[in-house]
């Protein structure tokens, strides 16, 4: 009999955790989802407008106490890096999961 309360005691403790856990990523994927536009407005003003940002950077005609992390040549491509990189994440794991 203690056997039998021990494993349903440790399958429910799975159960919550996975449960947590699967709530989190749903929120995550709902949220990652949501910012699409907003991805697609960053990649149009990556292929658009940020050289001509980048200009007024360095003839100083930007506040230099003004937040700019978006000027850096790495910050875009690295955000879209991740992108492709957790997208290829998510695939793997969804064969996994079925």
């Amino acid at each position: 009999m203690k056997n039998t309360i021990d494993r349903i005691m440790k399958m429910e403790k799975i159960l919550d955790e996975l449960t947590l856990v699967v709530e989190k990523s749903d929120k995550a994927m709902n949220d990652l989802e949501d910012s699409l536009i907003d991805l697609n407005t960053l990649k149009t003003y990556y292929e658009s407008q940020y050289i001509k940002d980048v200009m007024a950077d360095k003839n100083k005609e930007i506040p230099q106490d003004l937040k700019r992390g978006v000027l850096s040549e790495d910050a875009v491509h690295m955000l879209l890096t991740d992108l492709v990189e957790l997208s290829d994440k998510m695939a793997k794991l969804s064969k996994k999961i079925r």
